[in-house]
């Protein structure tokens, strides 16, 4: 009578091991390939951050400088313009995920002069379509043809197009991307270079230490709203993570230190003398 391929599997406990391992490495090399994706593209978008912020923060300079504009005027480039919007429609939408419990009253505005129209939130959490109608005015500032702030409820708040609003989300999104590049992309170059690393465990901790206070001085700065610091930083991490993986080749770095010859033959044979030491303590009666 034949056998299944079930029934040889279960009286073969060697080949379901060699099954269990192969399924492993492959979930491994499944991992180690999706974690490479990651970092290579997070580290492209720090630097398109980095970019992008230190262009906004300069859109924001020119806007906190930019003088009011005197009279009726379309030209709205280099100053700021004071004048009304017109409610055009009112939209209320119920939100989700961790807003799930409120809503979000948005307002399409039609400034009088100067400007397009523009969709503003009114409010993020709440229905205000009892307090706005179509028709309704609000004081508003244009800039470049955009409303930069509104005035709701005898209330000032900022746009989503004011410079101010998108710096700040530019700070954030920079700060985000060089962190997970950090994360995902230096342990990949660690463990790719593992063996020339192993020459020299000492010098190698530098670009590790130097990334981890880059990745920190980032954050600190986005959160003092140093635009340009923390573009600078951004950048800096960048290019030590990127060089971190020639670091091991420097001659300084791979020469051992003196008072800790440990080169990647002394590494694995250590490994495998203590592989086979709790191997053979395992089977001891």
């Amino acid at each position: 009578m034949a056998k299944t391929g079930r029934t040889r599997d279960m009286m073969d406990p060697a080949g379901r091991m060699v099954k269990v391992q192969r399924r492993t490495r492959i979930v491994r090399w499944i991992g180690t390939v999706l974690a490479g994706i990651v970092a290579v593209l997070a580290t492209v978008f720090t630097v398109d951050a980095a970019l992008t912020l230190a262009a906004h923060q300069g859109d924001q300079n020119a806007y906190d400088h930019a003088p009011y504009c005197q009279g009726v005027t379309n030209a709205t480039e280099s100053c700021v313009l004071r004048t009304n919007a017109s409610v055009a429609l009112v939209d209320v939408t119920k939100n989700t995920g961790k807003n799930a419990h409120g809503y979000t009253t948005s307002a399409l505005l039609a400034p009088q002069i100067g400007g397009q129209d523009d969709w503003v939130d009114l409010s993020s959490s709440s229905d205000l379509s009892g307090s706005v109608n179509q028709g309704d005015t609000m004081p508003v500032l244009v800039w470049r043809d955009q409303i930069t702030r509104f005035t709701f409820a005898g209330r000032t708040h900022d746009s989503d197009a004011n410079p101010h609003h998108i710096v700040a989300g530019d700070l954030v999104e920079l700060a985000v991307w060089l962190t997970v590049a950090a994360a995902f992309g230096r342990p990949r170059i660690r463990r790719l270079l593992r063996n020339r690393i192993a020459i020299n465990l000492h010098r190698n901790r530098i670009p590790d230490w130097t990334l981890v206070g880059l990745v920190l001085a980032t954050a600190v700065a986005a959160l003092l709203r140093a635009s340009y610091a923390a573009a600078g930083f951004g950048v800096a991490a960048v290019a030590v993570l990127a060089l971190s993986a020639a670091w091991p080749f420097v001659p300084w770095v791979a020469t051992p230190l003196a008072a800790q010859p440990y080169v990647p033959g002394q590494r694995a044979a250590a490994r495998k003398a203590r592989t086979q030491g709790r191997t053979r303590s395992k089977r001891l009666p």
